[in-house]
């Protein structure tokens, strides 16, 4: 009996066949390893470039914007995971069947957990992915002020309070806070990318005609933009001008004026033209209101 083993043993030792075999199968083992580990360096390094490039695009913006970084790398780290797991994932099925183990039922159960997985969760995939590309395409971020709406209607508007993986949170003008899935935001309109506009309308009388009044309005803007409480809220070198005048009825014209100014600073310097238009042109505007 022995003997019957040793011999049996021996011949598949001293089969050449084996050998040829055995390095076949090894060598294939390697090739599967070495494209699996340069598919996760390409797929990484795209992914990587993704959010770099969406980084950058945040470098400029203000502290209260750059506060969604934490939740980019965050979200960063776990697609770097999924991404590198499902190539791992499919390089161990591939070196099983190369040794001959049936991979059939391992896929089968996987492609059931996947159906189950991919009806029970369409939705929070589509609002995954939605939010990925909200961020890499930088759409918006915390603290900008933005008007949201989808192919049906509109949805809300207001500031970013947070952008997740599932879900926008959007604080409206009136207090209420909306949870917006992502996957329902089909459009989006930015208003704080750069630069606000701070705009306001004054209701002046006319004492004589609107060539005296343009004039004095030109006067007090020269004046305003040499002030350095406006200079510094100014966006670049942007100055206040008259934008133009909306509409001139009883002797009374209304006057549009406008100057980009940096984020979030338009309601100070709307607030600031207001009190100086009024004290200039106090008698004038109360008799718009007689």
């Amino acid at each position: 009996m022995v003997d019957y083993f040793k011999d049996k043993i021996w011949s598949y030792i001293g089969n050449p066949d084996l050998y040829k075999m055995l390095f076949d199968k090894l060598a294939t083992v390697v090739i599967i390893l070495f494209v699996s580990w340069l598919s996760i360096k390409i797929v990484l390094w795209i992914v990587d470039y993704l959010f770099e490039a969406s980084k950058k695009a945040n470098d400029k913006f203000t502290l209260s914007i750059k506060t969604n970084i934490k939740r980019t790398a965050t979200f960063h780290k776990l697609v770097r995971s999924i991404l590198s797991y499902i190539i791992y994932f499919i390089a161990i099925i591939q070196v099983l069947s190369v040794f001959g183990i049936n991979t059939t039922g391992i896929l089968a159960s996987a492609g059931i957990v996947s159906v189950a997985i991919g009806f029970g969760a369409q939705t929070l995939v589509r609002d995954i992915i939605t939010g990925f590309f909200l961020i890499v395409e930088d759409q918006f971020a915390v603290g900008d002020y933005v008007k949201i709406s989808n192919q049906a209607a509109f949805i809300a508007e207001g500031n970013v309070l947070a952008l997740g993986l599932r879900s926008t949170k959007i604080r409206s003008t009136g207090g209420e806070v909306y949870f917006i899935p992502n996957s329902s935001i089909n459009q989006v309109i930015n208003y704080s990318q750069t630069y606000n506009l701070a705009k306001v309308e004054f209701p002046i009388f006319l004492e004589s005609d609107f060539a005296d009044l343009e004039e004095q309005v030109k006067k007090l803007l020269e004046k305003l933009n040499e002030k350095d409480e406006y200079k510094k809220h100014f966006y670049k070198k942007e100055k206040i001008v008259l934008n133009y005048v909306t509409r001139i009825e009883n002797e009374v014209a209304y006057l549009e004026i406008m100057v980009k100014a940096k984020l979030g600073k338009a309601p100070l310097i709307q607030s600031q033209l207001r009190q100086d238009f009024y004290d200039e042109f106090k008698e004038r505007i109360r008799e718009v209101n007689k």
